[in-house]
């Protein structure tokens, strides 16, 4: 059976549905289907039998896609009505089935009547040891060129969090978007690693120098933002643990070393306030980003000016 135009989409993340479920749309579009109903089960005003309506197309409307969250299993006349739905649906509709929060749905009576039908898109889970190359992967479908270094500094500045992740990345995309090129040019030796190295030099003439360089390259400042906090989480796991093993080039992670010896417990607390502060005004778009960077970086060199 042609199973083209009738998808199912489960898993146990949420947000890696809607992703996918997104991706799906955006083909389908492409494939002229244009118009989009949305249906929620758990909603008031929804039924199957106003479901059925949809089935069928008369010969004046557009390609239609129908997008369907499954919040709750359907009862067993439901599973029925939804079966004959995809049994009997329109060449010139697709159904996007998207169950969101059942587990075992696999094993479901009714799910595996809905697989004669459709396409099975199952979900994995992403585990930690994944995420680098799930970021990866998303990178080439946004068409962002990323390197390892500000891959790893996305999954430090996120926990690890997927959504997260994600939204840092559209960010990256928004701000990457007016030029072909890398976030900093590859040929230049203002960079936003030598950033940090110069910061965690104590050189503050060529950290400024090299701020005002990436002001100029638009679309920079949320590598700046990561770079910032990556140092300041590092040295606070330095703090914790004199001995914890850092990956980085040995002036680096020397230079790191001492600035946490140099830096006291509450003057740590202070930059990451300073630096989550940073990143909230500039996503929100308030006060004057370059300036806050300054002086973060002023009082960073220069700690004695906290006193």
């Amino acid at each position: 059976m042609d199973k083209k135009n009738i998808f199912s989409i489960h898993g146990p993340e949420q947000f890696l549905i809607e992703l996918e479920r997104n991706k799906l749309v955006y083909k389908l579009k492409k494939d002229g289907y244009i118009e989009r109903k949305i249906f929620f089960s758990k909603a008031p005003s929804f039924s199957y039998e106003k479901l059925m309506e949809e089935q069928f197309s008369d010969m004046f409307s557009s390609k239609k896609i129908i997008d369907l969250r499954l919040e709750n299993a359907p009862s067993k006349s439901e599973g029925e009505l939804l079966e004959e739905f995809c049994k009997n649906l329109s060449e010139e509709n697709s159904i996007i089935m998207s169950v969101i929060g059942l587990e075992n749905v696999k094993s479901r009576a009714w799910f595996k009547k809905l697989l004669n039908y459709s396409k099975d898109l199952e979900i994995k889970k992403i585990w930690p040891n994944q995420k680098k190359q799930w970021l990866k992967e998303l990178s080439k479908r946004f068409n962002i060129k990323i390197s390892e270094e500000e891959i790893d500094l996305i999954i430090e500045k996120t926990q690890g969090n997927l959504l997260s992740s994600y939204q840092e990345l559209k960010i990256i995309k928004a701000l990457n978007d007016s030029s072909e090129s890398n976030f900093v040019s590859e040929n230049s030796n203002f960079d936003i690693f030598n950033l940090s190295n110069s910061i965690l030099k104590d050189d503050l003439e060529e950290s400024l120098k090299i701020l005002e360089y990436l002001k100029l390259q638009k679309g920079s400042e949320a590598l700046v933002i990561w770079s910032l906090f990556r140092e300041i989480e590092r040295i606070s796991f330095l703090k914790e643990d004199p001995n914890i093993k850092l990956n980085g080039p040995f002036d680096y992670v020397d230079n790191i070393k001492i600035k946490s010896r140099k830096l006291n417990d509450q003057q740590v607390i202070y930059f990451k306030k300073k630096i989550a502060f940073l990143d909230t005004s500039f996503k929100t778009g308030k006060d004057n980003f370059w300036s806050n960077v300054e002086r973060i970086i002023i009082e960073f060199i220069k700690p004695e000016f906290l006193q």
